[in-house]
């Protein structure tokens, strides 16, 4: 019994025993998750009140701005910038910025980023401080580049393009001259034997002020190298083309004139005929106005046309061109002969005989009389 009654007091004891642990390690839990939920609000709360708080102290804090600076006016004084070849509009944003140019390289870029225009390489004259929407709209305004302009007209010889460079750098006519003499150095083409006689392109040029005559000089013969190549001129043809478009050149008075003139060169080149040009002969001893000399037509000289059939060795003048394309697609005709009968309209006649041209000559002379009877009578009545 004694026994029995104790098996059944273990029994009964570590049940009751294991009871109490469970019921305890139950309690510890259910404390440890509250204590791990109201952990969690707090920080909830700290973090919401630390919200509130920064909010409320930052209120007395000045924000900092994130607006791009930039100028409000048109500027003041005067600055150059220069923008190289290839600058992106960052590039020239840094450049006007370290210029004083413009408040932050940034408010140009947003200006320039939205505009369709690009900017030019060159050298510009701006003024400190711009609102950096007038400091772009003064690089894309071409008065304000910085450069030299020089206009090379047409039927000139290679002389008097010497002169206007000079005029236009510090160079004089001279040095300019010994420059040219260096022709592999400007890009002459091989075919025009080291003479630059009809090969600096009578255009308007616009140089960088720090232009030197070598890159004045090669900038003329490369334009003229591209419109043979835009008219499709074969390079063993060049030289030729271009002497016998000087020749109309100085010969033409209108523009109709120019194929004519260039048909009459051409038919007289194909029977072996001199040229008898007054303009060739004016190439090496110039005179004031349209006639020449029975001396003058006297001189010995390769470019005397009168004395020498064929075409003279050089150009004798710039053409533009127009008188290139009459040298390269001249008019079909058989004229032989041509005078312009009146100088201040530039009427021209042609003729297929010397008896047909003799005709338009006596009407020049006939001109010619009346008027300088004309001129006289003016004269007189002044007097």
């Amino acid at each position: 019994m004694t026994d029995l009654f104790q098996h059944d007091l273990d029994e009964t004891t570590t049940t009751s025993l294991d009871l109490r642990r469970l019921q305890r390690q139950k309690r510890r839990q259910t404390r440890h998750k509250w204590t791990l939920v109201f952990s969690a609000v707090g920080l909830v709360l700290f973090a919401f009140g630390g919200s509130l708080a920064w909010e409320y102290i930052n209120a007395f804090i000045p924000a900092e701005s994130n607006e791009i600076a930039d100028y409000e006016g048109a500027g003041q004084g005067v600055v150059q910038v220069i923008v190289a070849p290839g600058d992106s509009g960052t590039a020239i944003a840094q450049t006007l910025y370290e210029a004083g140019v413009v408040a932050s390289p940034e408010a140009y870029v947003r200006v320039a980023s939205a505009s369709p225009e690009s900017v030019k390489p060159g050298y510009y004259f701006l003024q400190r401080e711009m609102k950096a929407e007038f400091a772009h709209a003064a690089l894309l305004d071409p008065g304000n580049r910085n450069e030299l302009t020089i206009t090379i007209p047409e039927g000139h010889n290679k002389q008097h393009y010497f002169q206007a460079i000079a005029n236009l750098t510090d160079f004089t006519v001279d040095e300019v001259a010994e420059i040219a003499e260096d022709t592999a150095a400007l890009g002459l083409p091989e075919q025009a034997d080291g003479d630059l006689e009809g090969w600096l392109f009578p255009e308007t040029y616009a140089f960088q002020p720090d232009a030197q005559p070598a890159d004045i000089l090669a900038t003329m013969v490369a334009e003229t190298v591209k419109r043979l190549d835009r008219l499709g001129v074969p390079e063993e043809d060049r030289q030729e083309i271009l002497t016998v478009a000087s020749i109309i050149e100085k010969e033409a008075r209108l523009e109709e004139d120019r194929p004519l003139v260039g048909g009459v060169i051409y038919n007289r080149l194909e029977i072996d005929m001199r040229l008898e040009m007054d303009s060739t002969i004016k190439y090496f001893a110039p005179s004031e106005g349209w006639a020449t000399s029975d001396e003058d037509r006297a001189i010995d000289s390769p470019y005397n046309t009168y004395m020498y059939a064929g075409l003279p060795p050089t150009p004798i003048a710039a053409p533009g061109e127009a008188a290139i394309e009459a040298a390269l697609r001249p008019a079909e005709h058989d004229y032989l002969f041509f005078v312009t009968v009146n100088t201040l309209t530039g009427e021209t006649k042609y003729a297929e005989t010397w008896d047909g041209h003799q005709k338009n000559v006596l009407e020049l002379q006939q001109w010619a009389k009346e008027q300088r009877e004309a001129r006289e009578a003016e004269e007189g009545s002044e007097g």
